[in-house]
């Protein structure tokens, strides 16, 4: 298990995003699961965020998985032991684990409201959707968010892009299209996909950037790809989901085109788990965000935003 504690503990001996992040947090922000809400998409429209009740059962879900699976991975034990303490004792502090649900939750949430602040303040200023498939980081194709960050930002920068909002996502992909020939098809990957809020200024030639930077490739047909944003709320909690999917490739029958190729969702396998869990771990809680030309703020009130970097 990955050790981001320091001497002293707590928010202030953590590095300056995370800090913003934490104290916002242990101020109680984003924890009002209330104060904003949004649809959820793929495959959920219409269903609300989750409410706190919800959340509880995915804690204590979550615990039962990590002590049982702690048996065999000392790492995951400890990591239980971590989430169990989560709002225990007089002082109730939340541990601030990117794999507890209480907390992945309210940091998702806490990012939708001071995104939403930022865009509504400037009402001018139009925003584009960006969806990047990035390359593996790591050899075994293993999630890795620690390196799929540093590679995002590389990539934005070279692309010029100056002004983002944006989160790393992780899905474990899968070739089921056992119709074909084995060469024919993708070794089983798990594929770190960013995404969020550019500038529209700036975003037609970035993507002609990224296009030239991230080329197709059999496993991942559309590896970049805009869309003007339409204010929706829920492009930004997506951007940040605590949950990940397990995508299987397959080959569907089609009346006019034959067999065409489309994807499905399945629920993680264990070892997928393991590995999410592992990643998210050695990311921290601000891991999976990625700033580009602003940064976090606290308010006096001890609310987050997010400001120009001077």
């Amino acid at each position: 298990m990955a050790d981001r504690n320091t001497k002293g503990g707590g928010p202030l001996a953590l590095p300056t995003t995370e800090r913003a992040v934490a104290v916002a947090m242990a101020a109680g922000s984003g924890f009002n699961t209330g104060a904003v809400t949004w649809t959820l998409g793929r495959g959920q429209r219409g269903k609300r965020s989750p409410r706190r009740a919800e959340i509880r059962i995915q804690k204590k879900r979550r615990r039962r998985w990590l002590r049982k699976h702690g048996r065999v991975h000392p790492d995951l034990a400890a990591l239980g032991q971590i989430i169990a303490g989560c709002r225990r004792g007089r002082l109730q502090r939340r541990c601030l684990h990117p794999a507890c649900p209480d907390c992945a939750h309210a940091l998702q949430r806490l990012l939708v409201r001071t995104v939403g602040h930022l865009t509504a303040g400037e009402p001018k200023v139009a925003w584009v959707t960006v969806s990047i498939i990035l390359p593996a980081s790591r050899p075994n194709g293993e999630a890795d968010f620690v390196g799929a960050r540093a590679q995002a930002e590389t990539l934005l920068r070279a692309a010029g892009v100056t002004v983002g909002v944006l989160g790393l996502d992780v899905s474990f992909n899968e070739d089921h299209r056992d119709a074909l020939p084995k060469d024919e098809r993708f070794a089983d990957h798990a594929s770190v996909h960013l995404y969020g809020l550019i500038r529209a200024e700036e975003a037609p030639a970035a993507q002609a950037a990224l296009k030239r930077l991230i080329p197709a490739s059999e496993a991942i047909r559309r590896p970049v790809q805009t869309k003007p944003w339409d204010g929706n709320l829920t492009a930004v909690a997506y951007a940040h989901k605590p949950e990940f999917q397990r995508r299987q490739t397959i080959l569907r029958a089609d009346a006019k085109r034959g067999l065409v190729r489309t994807t499905r969702d399945r629920l993680l396998t264990v070892e997928q788990r393991i590995q999410a869990v592992r990643a998210l771990d050695r990311a921290g809680l601000t891991g999976r965000i990625i700033l580009l030309g602003l940064d976090f703020k606290p308010t006096n009130t001890g609310r987050l935003r997010l400001v120009p970097t001077t």
